[in-house]
């Protein structure tokens, strides 16, 4: 977010869907009609957003050109990945138990995650510190306990879980383009928190 704005991130993040859509094209699988101009609209959208400037809605962001596309463009890769994400996930759910299926995940999500931290010279150590220790989410703070559990149940049990969950009865596409109220429900819980401000008229 020191890079782009908040609006621009989760809707240049939440573009698997379009992806999807385009990877079939190219791969020569029918793509329905409304699929195909959803994708349009879509990317035409997407392009307005990385033309935008990074303080074009006044979330603070840089309005550095240069950076905000930067921003811009390593929120897409994070669309990329989770494409690929929600395509290997439909494979695999029918075959996984969900509950097996998140334990991976998590595991994998939070090694890689530790990894990176170690690498990257940033502060963390195996403690109960409210800052930079690993177990630092158990204190019993308003601020710690209470927002780790609700991220726990509500982001992964309802967010995540759910989404995975849905992947054996539903297509990627369908599962991506629900993820898509992200954004839009995102923008409004910046501005209430007062980390970002309503999108700009661009957005």
């Amino acid at each position: 977010l020191e890079l782009t704005t908040l609006v621009n991130a989760f809707i240049l993040a939440n573009l698997a869907s379009l992806i999807i859509i385009g990877c079939k094209f190219v791969m020569g699988h029918q793509v329905l009609l409304f699929e195909g101009i959803g994708a349009l609209v879509g990317f035409a959208g997407a392009l307005i957003c990385t033309s935008a400037p990074a303080d074009s809605d006044d979330s603070g962001a840089s309005s550095d050109g240069h950076l905000a596309m930067l921003g811009n463009i390593i929120a897409f890769l994070a669309s990329v990945s989770t494409a690929m994400y929600l395509t290997l996930a439909k494979k695999l759910r029918p075959k996984v138990d969900i509950f097996l299926f998140m334990f991976i995940l998590f595991t994998i999500s939070s090694t890689s995650l530790f990894v990176y931290m170690k690498f990257a010279g940033q502060p963390v150590e195996m403690s109960f510190h409210p800052n930079v220790g690993l177990f630092g989410w158990m204190n019993p703070e308003l601020d710690r306990l209470p927002l780790e559990l609700y991220s726990a149940i509500v982001c992964n049990v309802v967010g995540t879980a759910g989404y995975i969950a849905i992947m054996k009865y539903f297509d990627p596409v369908v599962v991506s383009m629900v993820m898509l109220m992200e954004p839009i429900v995102a923008s409004f819980m910046g501005a209430a928190v007062g980390v970002s401000s309503l999108p700009g008229w661009i957005t």
